[in-house]
């Protein structure tokens, strides 16, 4: 459930029908394999987009408009809750608890307080509840059928790698808005010119000043586009690499595109850019240590009575640390070379070793130390600042690797599950 990101309150497009008033017949308005969406349900998201359109002072096309891009939005996620519940995928009570949790700690709210505002805004806490387990369960499909499609290859990552390490000392992340005209698995050559033609024609009133996220809500088929197209913000690595490239030099404000891809045409929106360091520097500890394991032959009283005399004796200079641990300490892997743990971050130790360390200044000696292998004896050798750029860039640039291709996987699946799917759009009247 990780990346399911239902973050705030008020940019959740959720089904409000706590306070509908009962209707004699709920008519269909598409047969979506063998499922329907209701004409409730389009009503109620129709009045909830446009509130919040108002709230946040959004220009919205006409309802005609509108209508078909929520109806559009509902459809595809029917189809991708039905391929959930085919493959028994359930989002329990205990992760639904924990997520809404979240959405109320995140936005700095008691779960009081949290459903008043649900109150105040007009929602039945159970209706919330039901649209944010919806939600969970569409992303969890999503991202299971999706993940399976990305392969990253080791040459992948070193190659990226080897561009971050070249770029500049600032990485850059946008903020950016996509209107996604699209094009059939297999159009025909009059309809991509019809599409391009379009987005030619849309870039241009762009640039004169028109409403970017109008325009999206308008005639963009991106999941984002009821939400002005926002994609939030990205690092440029992760973004599809045709994206990337058309965006390498762009400024705030700038309207890019069209840009061709296997989906349709794309036309992109800079909103807003900001840079991060990429140098990476992280202290390591060089330390050595003696352990003595409780056992069935060495109580655990009796291994702290030992450690304490072992102390004593180094302390008094009666043996030395190196010697100590060659004769006495029960960790394998150092015993031999004086208790020599090499080089190492801090973090990889047990908590109660890691505190330890961390307190001792270069040469000394700890007290005792019991953790969760036994008890310690630890002295910090030397300390040392080292540049982890490379090896944070190969990481980094494997998951901006992932990120980018589950993004172009996301959707192309999407429009395959759509494609596949036996769908009819019935007209108002239910017929």
């Amino acid at each position: 459930m990780k990346n399911w990101r239902m973050l705030i309150l008020g940019v959740a497009i959720t089904a409000n029908t706590a306070f509908a008033a009962p209707q004699e017949v709920d008519k269909v308005a598409a047969v979506v394999n063998n499922g329907v969406v209701l004409e409730s349900d389009v009503d109620n998201m129709m009045r909830t987009v446009k509130s919040q359109a108002q709230q946040a002072h959004q220009q919205l096309p006409d309802d005609k408009t509108l209508r078909h891009q929520i109806l559009e939005r509902q459809v595809m996620d029917a189809i991708i809750l039905q391929m959930g519940e085919k493959a028994g995928l359930q989002v329990t009570d205990q992760q639904l608890d924990q997520a809404i949790q979240n959405i109320a700690a995140q936005n700095k709210m008691s779960m009081d307080q949290l459903r008043s505002r649900l109150a105040y805004d007009g929602m039945n806490y159970n209706a919330y509840r039901a649209q944010i387990r919806q939600e969970m369960l569409i992303s969890e499909v999503r991202n299971n059928e999706v993940r399976r499609r990305v392969t990253i290859l080791p040459q992948e990552v070193d190659t990226l790698a080897t561009q971050i390490g070249s770029q500049n000392t600032q990485g850059t992340e946008l903020n950016v808005s996509q209107i996604l005209l699209p094009l059939s698995e297999n159009p025909t050559q009059q309809q991509v010119d019809d599409q391009e033609a379009l987005a030619r024609q849309l870039v241009g009133q762009l640039k004169s000043g028109a409403d970017f996220g109008k325009m999206a809500v308008t005639y963009s088929a991106d999941p984002q586009a009821l939400k002005g197209g926002n994609m939030g913000w990205a690092k440029i690595e992760e973004l599809p690499t045709l994206f990337s490239q058309a965006l390498s030099t762009a400024k705030k404000g700038d309207i890019v595109g069209p840009i061709r891809s296997g989906v349709g045409f794309h036309i992109l929106k800079v909103n807003d850019l900001r840079g991060e360091s990429k140098n990476i520097s992280v202290t390591e500890v060089h330390a050595r240590h003696i352990l003595l394991k409780p056992s069935p032959i060495l109580t655990d009283a009796q291994a702290q009575a030992k450690i304490e005399q072992i102390a004593a004796d180094i302390k008094s200079g009666k043996t030395t640390f190196a010697a100590a641990a060659k004769q006495f300490s029960d960790d394998p892997g150092s015993a031999n070379q004086g208790g020599d743990l090499g080089w190492a971050t801090p973090e990889i130790y047990d908590p109660a070793f890691r505190d330890a360390l961390l307190k001792l200044q270069k040469g000394q000696v700890s007290e005792p130390v019991h953790s969760s292998f036994g008890w310690h004896l630890i002295q910090l050798l030397d300390t040392r600042q080292v540049d982890k750029t490379d090896a944070a860039q190969k990481e980094r640039a494997y998951r901006l690797l992932f990120n980018r291709k589950f993004a172009e996987e996301a959707q192309t699946w999407m429009q395959e599950q759509r494609a596949s799917a036996y769908v009819k759009i019935l007209d108002n009247n239910g017929q």
